[in-house]
């Protein structure tokens, strides 16, 4: 199983784009991770101080995307695609100014599902709608679903409408925001992992290096727990 965290789950301890926090979650024990890019800043660390090596053993690397408004970004993120070659650029659906633009840079972009807090791209029709105009991938954040519906039932809709699009599982507990899920214990999140092929990124929140190690064994126990365990 292609399991790791989001950058973004360390930083109350660590910069979301820094050779120590690829470092640690190396040393975790991850064979994913996703690189948080909150703007073009992000973006301009990650081309001009990373490396490849910094990212090295990783076998799926994926980079979410900022707010795409300006050429600048899109820029950024080819150059960064050049540099680390993502398997998947993440793009938030009410984010992006210009679609055809952002067509015309041939990169591995996915739209990911929206929380409560959005516009758009909350639902199965409202995401069949952003597909029907950007024929594109999909990431399918569990956390989001979660805070649209409870039940569970909207995942199961996603998954079964976008099944061929889906390319990665964002995952992380709610009580606010993106809890961890050994503190919240949301199994009915967990249960909505489906595919045990796909990449599952981590997004929970994590206070301190010891909640992100708990919260990488509880994922991983769970998992193996249930059977959901894959190969790849």
């Amino acid at each position: 199983m292609l399991i790791g965290f989001s950058t973004v789950s360390l930083s109350k301890t660590h910069k979301r784009v820094s050779a120590e926090t690829f470092e640690f979650f190396r040393l975790l024990g991850c064979n994913a991770i996703e690189v948080m890019c909150a703007g073009d800043e992000d973006l301009e660390k990650l081309v001009g101080e990373i490396v490849p090596n910094d990212l090295r053993d990783f076998e799926y690397m994926a980079l979410h995307a900022p707010a795409i408004y300006e050429a600048k970004t899109l820029k950024l993120l080819k150059k960064a695609q050049d540099i680390f070659g993502f398997k998947t650029i993440v793009i938030h659906p009410d984010e992006v100014e210009n679609w055809e633009m952002l067509k015309r840079f041939s990169l591995p972009f996915a739209i990911e599902n929206m929380d409560w807090r959005r516009e758009i791209g909350k639902y199965t029709e409202s995401m069949e709608d952003i597909f029907k105009k950007h024929d594109m991938p999909m990431v399918l954040d569990l956390n989001h679903c979660f805070t649209n519906d409870p039940s569970m039932k909207l995942a199961e809709e996603m998954r079964e409408k976008f099944a061929e699009k889906i390319k990665e599982i964002h995952l992380s507990g709610f009580e606010q925001e993106h809890e961890p899920l050994f503190k919240t214990k949301q199994k009915e999140i967990l249960n909505a992992i489906y595919d045990e092929n796909l990449p599952i990124v981590i997004e929970s929140e994590c206070e301190t290096v010891e909640d992100a190690g708990k919260e990488f064994e509880y994922v991983r126990s769970f998992l193996a727990e249930s059977g959901k365990m894959g190969n790849n």
